[in-house]
């Protein structure tokens, strides 16, 4: 059942942003706008600025932003109908269309078909492993891993029997196709028969945010090639958006106000073990942008756990990079150089000894600091001058003074070098020099190209969120932006402007959403970045879009020149790099002349 589209146009006419937004929290007026703390992530100074002429909102740390109904539904976490309905409650709006008791989305049978394969196979693993065969697994389970009945039963772990025919038969009697089997990523040919890929193994269940499962991990018992094998990448199963135990997390994080991080499965065992149900694990991958989301829908207090080796630390460093980008509050377990995981604390030293192990939290500064110092033995100056080059980035970036100074003073006690000298460092990063001992400038001139060419192409940008003219003139001549996001934007602009008289920010986000893009998140939020902005000509005319055609058009033939350039010098020594360089300015010193 689809919406009526003019539904949806009557409620967001009548939609009140500001007192939808008030009604979930305390909104400050300032000039024609209000400010207020962002909900989607753990904001202490007002960042989230709401605009009731462009009927958006927009935070300027974490970046969400939207129009009121995708306020409600980031906020409670509903659908677009439902949010639709609050959204009309809350402005003062009523319609009979609202309140049809259900709003079905079409059901895809194809994908409900692979999930209730996988479903039936989970509990057929379950009951191998209570079969005679499944003993072996069992005892993996109950005396090397030390999980009982009810943790067993609670993650539902299971065991596949060694026949991996009796498995697809198994299957295809519960009325699953081959098909089917193969596209969930269970089934394997050898010599004409149908096996079960993860036969002779433990199952470990992977599932999605819901809770059902996606997928396995499957560890061998027996010596093998490959300890654990995992799903392969299927049409329900995609490691880098599964966070282990999510489904179970996001129901206790918001009690606990924190959810752990950790490594693996085992992890989140051992912390289950001790009462501790906030807890996911990336399972051995890098933390991505798609963890991320998932992280921040809980709006809870992120505490990173990985492991203590280098190459958890290594993990933990870039993944505590890109937590602080997304604006997430978070900690970090300081491990101390302990290479053990949680699993290994609990079961050598007791539950005690790993609680003290997760509650010993420290700052991602001070991880950073402790994270480089180990990596760079202080021997000698030179490698005490590559801790202070390494850490003069964070310090650029901090905006608290007595943090700022504390810090400063931390390096130069560890490094030996003077307090003003370190900050004069930190000046000249500001200033955007490279730090190093030749003290190099950062001059990219592509940089710099890119830069203004972003610049202009944000203006038409801006100026198509409220100007058919603009439209027009962008569609007429200049025909795509080199931006992605932005011409990404700029096309449903135009697709807009085709059947609607009148532009409005709102109206933009809403076509966007409901395309449901991939990339639906990054283009609202860019868009309304570029919407709440205020530096803007307040008159757009044709002196304004020819002026920014010319920059867009320069700044490219710039980029394609320099691109060109690159093609020509790579592979040649250095006599012809000189030789090609020079003819080069030649031809443009004649050019100009």
């Amino acid at each position: 059942m689809a919406i009526d589209p003019d539904l949806i146009e009557q409620v967001k006419k009548h939609a009140d942003i500001v007192k939808v937004i008030q009604s979930y929290q305390a909104l400050e007026g300032k000039g024609k706008d209000f400010v207020g703390l962002c909900p989607f992530h753990d904001d202490k100074h007002p960042s989230m600025n709401v605009s009731p002429s462009k009927r958006i909102f927009k935070c300027f740390s974490c970046g969400a932003g939207g129009d009121a109904t995708i306020y409600v539904m980031k906020r409670e976490n509903i659908s677009f109908f439902e949010a639709m309905k609050k959204v009309s409650d809350i402005s003062g709006y009523s319609d009979p269309r609202l309140e049809e008791k259900q709003f079905v989305k079409p059901v895809d049978e194809v994908k409900q078909k692979r999930l209730k394969c996988l479903a039936d196979l989970t509990l057929y693993y379950q009951y191998a492993l209570s079969s005679e065969e499944g003993k072996t697994g069992l005892d993996y389970l109950s005396n090397q891993r030390h999980l009982d009945e009810a943790m067993i039963k609670k993650y539902q772990l299971g065991y596949a029997l060694k026949d991996g025919k009796t498995t697809i038969a198994y299957l295809q009697s519960k009325g699953h196709s081959l098909k089917t089997i193969e596209e969930v990523g269970i089934a394997f040919i050898s010599n004409g028969t149908y096996y079960d890929k993860n036969n002779g193994r433990v199952i470990f269940p992977l599932c999605d945010k819901d809770g059902n499962v996606i997928g396995f991990s499957a560890r061998a018992l027996e010596k093998s090639d490959a300890k654990y094998i995992n799903t392969q990448e299927t049409v329900l199963f995609h490691k880098s958006n599964v966070l282990y135990n999510y489904h179970i997390a996001k129901q206790k994080a918001h009690i606990d106000g924190f959810v752990y991080v950790l490594e693996g499965f085992m992890d989140v065992y051992a912390l289950a073990r001790i009462g501790i149900d906030s807890a996911v694990a990336i399972m051995g991958t890098a933390l991505t942008e798609e963890h991320i989301k998932l992280l921040r829908q809980l709006n809870v207090e992120v505490r990173l756990c990985l492991d203590g080796d280098g190459p958890g630390q290594t993990n933990s460093m870039k993944a505590s990079k890109l937590l602080e980008q997304s604006g997430i509050n978070f900690s970090i377990v300081d491990n101390q150089n302990n290479p053990r995981d949680p699993d290994e604390i609990l079961n050598e030293d007791g539950p005690n000894a790993l609680r003290a192990y997760l509650n010993n939290l420290i700052s991602r500064n001070d991880f950073a600091l402790n994270y480089f110092m180990n990596v760079n033995p202080l021997k000698n100056s030179a490698q005490k001058s590559s801790l202070v080059q390494q850490f003069v980035p964070i310090l650029a970036k901090m905006n608290n003074v007595l943090e700022y100074d504390t810090y400063c003073r931390k390096l130069s006690k560890i490094t030996g070098f003077d307090v003003e000298s370190i900050k004069k460092l930190v000046i000249e990063y500001r200033r955007g020099e490279v730090i190093s001992s030749s003290k190099v400038k950062n001059y990219s001139p592509e940089r710099k190209i890119l830069k203004k060419l972003q610049l202009a192409e944000k203006e038409m940008l801006y100026q198509m969120t409220s100007n058919k003219n603009a439209i027009i003139f962008y569609e007429n001549k200049v025909g795509g932006f080199y931006d992605d996001t932005y011409r990404q934007i700029a096309n449903y602009i135009v697709e807009f402007a085709k059947t609607h008289d009148e532009i409005n920010v709102s109206d933009i986000i809403f076509e966007i959403e409901m395309n449901e893009a991939a990339n639906s998140d990054e283009l609202v939020n860019e868009l309304t970045a570029i919407a709440s902005e205020t530096l803007h000509p307040d008159h757009c005319d044709e002196k304004l879009l020819d002026s920014l055609l010319d920059s867009i058009k320069n700044e490219k033939e710039k980029i394609n020149e320099q691109n060109l350039m690159k093609q020509l010098l790579e592979g040649k020594d250095s006599k012809e790099q000189a030789r090609i360089l020079a003819d080069y300015n030649a031809r443009k010193a004649k050019k100009i002349s």
